[in-house]
């Protein structure tokens, strides 16, 4: 650009006597316009002239002479100048040594030229005085030419700039125009804010880089205040304060003005006067203003995108966002896992610290999951406290590894003012292969269903979806609405069941268990009746039922003595809800029961993650009087360490170990140690499923305090207990 700024004025001399060419040159030999030196192009005919316009470009000036292979040559050739060669731009002066051939008054009114003079009258001093004032009407001709064809080039590029919808892919596009209108690559950025302002509260420290050229290529996506230079940092900020043109020696930084209150700038490593004298000062002010309309519009398209998929409060992509991208790469027929994650425990998270604290927890959760899986090609918050991952690869190895990534990301707590939470993950995980076709929504729904039987069954963090689980889903579905189905609504009842003293078969107790019986009269599975209460959000209201109609039930049955206790099941779901103390208060009280003949049992799962909730709620009941024993103890995650731990006053050994101890050596070992421990603690043991006399007896000697199971009676209705008690004579059973 350098060359071409300093290259100098062509001016063409057009006359068939060489003398007048040599004296020409002489007369401005030496003379400089605008820091631009003169060179002279010879013709010696219009014929000749001709052919250099032709060849040349840039031809500033023309020196005519009217008379030359013809009386009327050189006017014939400015007529073809500005008719067939088209050129309006070259500034034309006519000279003549024979004025009569050509009358000055009609040439200028017919001819489109810029002087007319003859040749005696031309002195050194007139000739360059009409040069120059040649020379500015072409400069000012040739910068009206290059304003008209960079305003077109506008025209034509500017639609294409504004159709994009992302800033990154605006701001990009913008600097390739620029630099395309003044002509030569150059250092440059625009940078601004990527969102709209928050309720009008203009942030102007968060302006970042949305696109950089040339020596600034590599400062895409900085803030601004993390450029190096000074000067720069200072004009930008000026220049946005101020909303107008901010210079120094680094270049120029001009605003992007907008009615929505974003706030941007682009910066050019150029000298304000210098963008202007290429460019034009009325292109620049069009084209700065253009930016800024598409600044505001593209800024606004890119707020109504992330309204849609970025997710307020973690900062990751929403539900439609993760869908969107799923969509993309299945279009690839990709290999594609998704995972479904949650966080255990989360209400309970809630109701300690609050929603607000609970939102910096989602958040920090969210920025863990970012930076534990770089390769995502998408991580998105769902709902609450349920995130959506999506990878490449779906096979068995992969699932591993990620779960062994969350694990390890959530070792350590999440730290909150001056609160330590440890987060435990569940996982459900959903895979289409290389190939498949799979609906993004579909795969969602199967990581889904994983993740619910990780909830459900509770025996591992994480499962891989199967065509089973979607089953056993639709048929807790359907159990589910047979408790709310109105006129075919099923019915609950009550059973009890017989827990034996082990010394000597007297009665202490008796559980109270959930049956369900449809209007035909047949009963339900209890256990899947259970689980499909649990899932669809009924167990509250059906424990409290329990609670009210077995406490006043048991407490009317006659011969049952003021010493024997009723025992009664807690689910989860049910020690999670807060209502679970006045649906408990309220039902004994109304039946007149006393706490200290209830006994309630818990399963082990319930102490898990020692979960403030259950133990405040089995504290409680110990203090009210009642007694509290671990459920099927021996399954799952069975630790007897933490039993003297715990609030609780005995355990019921899993019937699966009493079933088979008296034919398998290592069940009766399990046995013995579960005894001496709980004996050694202090705490009474139950076993459970006693159906035959030689289980009673190996139970009797292991000293065991409970027995329970068929060898001495089913569950019963309430009207079926009555007879068992009154022939506890012939059974030889007897009631405490």
């Amino acid at each position: 650009m350098e060359k071409n700024r300093k290259s100098p004025w062509k001016i063409l001399i057009v006359d068939d006597d060489p003398d007048v060419h040599e004296v020409t040159r002489i007369a401005v030999s030496g003379c400089v316009f605008e820091d631009r030196p003169f060179e002279l192009l010879h013709a010696l005919s219009a014929e000749d002239a001709r052919r250099i316009f032709s060849e040349e470009e840039d031809i500033a000036v023309a020196l005519v002479d009217v008379v030359m292979e013809s009386d009327t040559a050189g006017l014939g050739l400015v007529s073809w100048i500005r008719s067939e060669l088209q050129n309006e731009f070259t500034r034309l002066i006519l000279r003549t040594g024979q004025p009569g051939y050509a009358p000055q008054t009609d040439v200028i009114m017919k001819f489109d030229i810029d002087g007319y003079a003859e040749k005696a009258e031309l002195s050194r001093t007139k000739l360059i005085t009409a040069i120059v004032t040649a020379l500015r009407g072409y400069k000012l001709v040739m910068s009206l030419e290059t304003n008209r064809q960079k305003l077109k080039q506008l025209n034509a590029h500017f639609a294409a700039i504004v159709e994009k919808n992302a800033l990154s892919d605006f701001a990009a596009a913008v600097l390739t125009e620029i630099t395309q209108l003044i002509g030569e690559p150059i250092g440059c950025f625009l940078c601004g804010l990527d969102a709209l302002p928050d309720y009008g509260i203009i942030d102007k420290s968060n302006v970042r880089i949305l696109a950089a050229m040339g020596d600034f290529a590599d400062k895409t996506d900085l803030p601004i205040d993390m450029l190096g230079d000074a000067a720069i940092r200072t004009s930008v900020h000026e220049c946005i304060e101020i909303m107008s043109s901010s210079s120094s020696h680094r270049g120029v930084a001009l605003p992007l003005v907008t009615r929505n209150g974003m706030t941007g700038a682009l910066f050019l490593a150029m000298p304000e006067a210098e963008l202007e004298n290429l460019v034009g000062s009325e292109v620049v002010q069009l084209f700065v203003a253009n930016v800024a309309l598409g600044y505001e519009k593209t800024g606004l398209l890119e707020h109504i995108r992330n309204l849609a998929y970025v997710d307020r409060t973690t900062g990751l992509s929403t539900f439609s966002g993760f869908i969107e991208t799923f969509q993309r790469h299945a279009a690839k027929h990709a290999s594609l896992l998704v995972v479904h994650l949650d966080i255990q425990r989360f209400r309970v998270i809630v109701d300690g610290i609050g929603d607000e604290k609970a939102g910096a927890v989602l958040k920090k959760t969210g920025h863990r999951l970012a930076q534990t899986f770089p390769d995502a090609l998408s991580i998105a918050r769902k709902e609450k406290d349920e995130f959506l991952i999506l990878l490449k690869d779906g096979k068995d190895n992969r699932i591993q590894d990620v779960v062994e990534r969350v694990e390890d990301a959530f070792h350590e707590p999440i730290a909150l003012d001056d609160t330590q939470i440890t987060l435990r993950m569940r996982l459900g995980f959903a895979a289409v292969g290389d190939g498949e076709d799979q609906e993004a929504e579909q795969l969602v729904s199967h990581a889904s269903i994983a993740l619910n039987d990780v909830r459900q069954k509770g025996l591992t963090n994480h499962a891989v979806f199967h065509p089973l689980m979607q089953e056993a889903a639709f048929e807790r579905l359907r159990l589910a609405s047979l408790l709310t189905g109105g006129r075919d609504k099923t019915e609950f009842t009550v059973h009890y069941q017989p827990i034996m003293q082990a010394r000597d078969n007297t009665i202490a107790s008796f559980e109270a268990l959930m049956r369900f019986r449809t209007p035909s009269g047949t009963f339900l599975n209890t256990g899947r009746m259970i689980e499909a209460a649990e899932t669809s959000g009924l167990m509250s209201e059906i424990g409290s039922w329990m609670f009210k109609s077995a406490f006043a039930e048991f407490s009317e049955i006659p011969t049952v003595s003021d010493q024997t206790r009723l025992n009664v099941n807690l689910s989860p779901q049910q020690v999670q809800a807060n209502r679970i103390y006045k649906d408990i208060e309220d039902s004994a009280s109304a039946a007149g029961l006393p706490f200290t003949r209830l006994v309630f049992e818990v399963t082990e799962g319930l102490f898990l993650n020692n979960d403030q909730v259950t133990l405040s709620l089995l504290t409680w009941l110990r203090n009210k009087g009642a007694k509290v024993v671990i459920d099927d103890f021996g399954t799952g995650y069975s630790s007897l360490s933490y039993l003297r731990k715990l609030p609780v006053d005995g355990i019921k050994i899993d019937r699966s170990f009493i079933m088979n101890m008296d034919q398998d050596p290592d069940a009766l070992a399990v046995v013995k140690s579960i005894v001496a421990v709980a004996q050694a603690l202090d705490l009474s043991v139950t076993a459970e499923g006693v159906e035959t006399d030689g289980q009673r007896k190996l139970i009797q000697e292991l000293k065991c305090d409970y027995l329970q199971g068929f060898f001495y009676s089913k569950p019963l209705s309430s009207n079926d207990l009555v007879a068992f008690l009154q022939k506890d004579a012939v059974s030889g059973l007897v009631v405490r």
